[in-house]
């Protein structure tokens, strides 16, 4: 659908804040992004047609972030601007170079500090989102076109066993992470130059490449297995017990969460207890699911926000991991896969509890989730110190 500038005006604006809230958060998950309309309405308000090369993917991508930010009243400074769109200091000021000749931003002065601007989108490009946000109410109105059904069995779907797809599962992981393995161990030889120099010299660079892809792979198999089977409510095996420190593997997931976090714009802040956290325990098994852990809560929190992750020892005294979020991330959410970096997406802990959940299970401790006022969500993974009872 094409609408004109001019037929747009005939929607009325949306007055009520519950419903332009609604509306909002629809547009920002689904129809921003996606929807050309708005960008042949933009390119055809700032005169785009005469000079494309001037007005590249870098600066597209900076005016929906600018977008975005007005339809959630957050004014973004010229640092939030580039660490969010994932682009260079250098490309973000070239950018809003370009919207600034084209009037589609102006400058605002911080609230905070009266010496330093922000940027927001200009009067007309705000104007022009918000004719959107109307028709955008208008649509989610009308019903959705259903297409023909597909015919029903007579046997429920949750009826049907799922013997057949574990045993499945467990033929393809038996035999591909065996070659995985091997694949991971010879280029790694290769890589390291284990039984001598290898010629020519960039050889050793593509054996890290197979490397790494292998082991990628080889990850990505083990978590779909072992996530489908921890759905279906199958027991995850453990490896040897050893002791672990969990604070280290604690410190390591936030490390490997900081570079997304930090081009999300979420804080992420680390404390920790006045006693050393040791337990017995499988260590791959407990560094998956904390990694789990932490890479959901921060894909699954918005621009701004704090992550707080706590690690010490409960009334009970049970060693517990706690993470602090600003909104519950248990409950599953449409993503949009073409939103700007420090968009919440659907990556969340919904998808991922269930294996978690039975990491922690299988070690004899459990997941529990509080509520501590309107905005401060508390995900407690507690275990034992003794390690589960028995394996």
């Amino acid at each position: 659908m094409n609408v004109s500038p001019s037929n747009t005006q005939q929607l009325p604006m949306i007055t009520d804040m519950t419903e332009r809230k609604r509306v909002v958060g629809h547009v920002l998950k689904y129809e921003l992004y996606r929807h050309r309309d708005i960008s042949d309405r933009l390119t055809d308000l700032l005169d785009i047609k005469d000079q494309p090369d001037a007005f590249n993917r870098s600066t597209w991508d900076i005016l929906f972030y600018l977008m975005q930010c007005h339809l959630q009243e957050m004014v973004p400074s010229v640092t939030d601007i580039y660490l969010s769109t994932n682009l260079s200091k250098g490309t973000a000021i070239t950018g809003l170079a370009e919207l600034e000749r084209r009037n589609a931003v102006r400058k605002v002065r911080d609230q905070m500090d009266g010496r330093r601007r922000r940027i927001d989108i200009s009067k007309r490009v705000a104007e022009l989102l918000e004719h959107f946000v109307a028709e955008c109410g208008a649509r989610l109105g009308q019903p959705f076109e259903v297409g023909p059904q597909a015919p029903t069995s007579e046997t429920p779907a949750e009826s049907v066993s799922p013997e057949p797809l574990i045993d499945l599962l467990n033929r393809l992981s038996h035999e591909l992470r065996t070659p995985l393995t091997a694949i991971v161990g010879f280029s790694e030889m290769i890589a390291e130059e284990t039984l001598g120099p290898v010629q020519p010299n960039g050889y050793a660079e593509y054996a890290r490449n197979i490397r790494r892809a292998a082991s990628q792979l080889l990850v990505s198999l083990n978590d779909t297995v072992d996530t489908t089977l921890a759905d279906h409510g199958v027991g995850i095996p453990l490896g040897p017990l050893v002791y672990i420190d969990l604070e280290e593997i604690v410190d390591s997931a936030c490390r490997a969460a900081a570079g997304v976090a930090q081009r999300k714009g979420v804080i992420l802040r680390r404390k920790w207890g006045s006693t050393k956290v040791r337990t017995l325990a499988d260590s791959e098994r407990m560094t998956q699911a904390i990694r789990k852990l932490v890479d959901a809560t921060v894909a699954s929190t918005g621009r701004g926000q704090t992550i707080d992750i706590e690690t010490g020892i409960d009334q009970r005294g049970m060693l517990a991991l706690k993470i602090i979020s600003p909104e519950s991330s248990t409950t599953p959410r449409p993503s949009n896969p073409n939103a700007p970096i420090g968009t919440p997406d659907g990556t969340n802990l919904a998808k991922c509890m269930p294996l978690i959940r039975a990491i922690a299970e299988a070690h004899g401790g459990d997941i529990m989730i509080q509520q501590d006022g309107p905005r401060r969500h508390i995900l407690s993974l507690r275990l034992p110190k003794d390690g589960p009872k028995s394996r």
